[in-house]
């Protein structure tokens, strides 16, 4: 057993020395933060990887306390333990795989979308003075024009040499909005996950009912596009829009993004390039992309 897995072991039972460790499961590959065990299949316990991901784990527990009273959405209910350890209430379900929503019925896509749609509804509406009367600060990314800008630069030297010019010219293209509008990544700013995916939503396979909305490491106050951005980024547009009838109009966002979608992919690029030039490669994911095609046995 790993020195880190003996630790967690160690503090699980340092605040439940009732609890029966008969079944444990360790995953130590899909957060992006946290580690995390489950016990009998039952119960959750997450662990910071390291002492500055311990804020994520703070930032978690905090957040969800303070939106659970004001979503519809099941949330997991989460009590810390110390210093980068807390308990986490266990949910039954499976990740929102793309590929097995598109195989879906329309009226079952429409269920899961308006889940969804109503949850960010709900979401974005939370006034932000309640979340700076909780300590709620910005999501920890800068999406001002001129770091976007800046951003920009770096990827133009660190990934262009690794590209053709037909690529070159695509990134570019990315980046023409802001280029010529100085007030295209302008928002009213609210509350935002940061990080939609489909392994932030479980599901029951059987009922098409959402059991629970995980991941909320970054969020904190930002631009209500930029979820729209990550959901597009795994859900692909043609399902985003199907959110959309539920969450009210999109004409004000959609640009910006499909924008944080593009960036967002870039910004991986350039960190792959990083890598590649100081061959560290630790904790590196490979990511499968979902464009908008449909999976394999759907109909024509």
């Amino acid at each position: 057993m790993a020195e880190n897995q003996i630790r967690y072991i160690q503090t699980i039972t340092k605040y439940y020395p009732q609890i029966n460790l008969t079944d444990l499961r360790f995953n130590q590959t899909d957060g992006r933060h946290c580690d995390v065990v489950a016990v009998n299949d039952e119960v959750l316990f997450k662990f910071s990887r390291c002492d500055w991901t311990a804020a994520f784990l703070t930032n978690q527990i905090r957040f969800t306390d303070v939106i659970r009273s004001h979503v519809t959405m099941p949330l997991p209910r989460m009590e810390p333990l110390e210093t980068g350890a807390a308990k986490c209430e266990f949910v039954r379900g499976e990740p929102l795989y793309r590929d097995k929503i598109l195989l879906m019925s329309e009226s079952d896509q429409n269920h899961i979308a308006r889940q969804i749609g109503v949850f960010l509804r709900q979401l974005h509406a939370i006034p932000l003075k309640l979340a700076k009367e909780n300590s709620i600060l910005e999501i920890p990314y800068d999406l001002s024009r001129k770091n976007v800008l800046s951003e920009f630069e770096q990827i133009q030297r660190k990934v262009y040499p690794y590209c053709d010019n037909y690529e070159q010219k695509r990134m570019a293209r990315v980046f023409g909005p802001v280029l010529e509008n100085e007030d295209f990544l302008a928002f009213s700013p609210c509350l935002i996950h940061a990080g939609l995916s489909p392994r932030c939503f479980l599901h029951d396979s059987k009922t098409k009912k959402i059991t629970g909305v995980l991941g909320f490491g970054c969020a904190g106050i930002g631009d209500p596009a930029f979820d729209f951005g990550t959901a597009l980024q795994t859900f692909g547009e043609t399902f985003v829009k199907r959110i959309g009838r539920y969450y009210g109009d999109l004409s004000s966002l959609i640009d910006r993004a499909r924008f944080y979608a593009a960036y967002n992919e870039l910004l991986q690029k350039k960190s792959i390039a990083d890598r590649i030039t100081t061959r560290d490669f630790s904790g590196f994911r490979f990511d499968f992309s979902a464009p908008d095609r449909m999976p394999s046995g759907a109909p024509i």
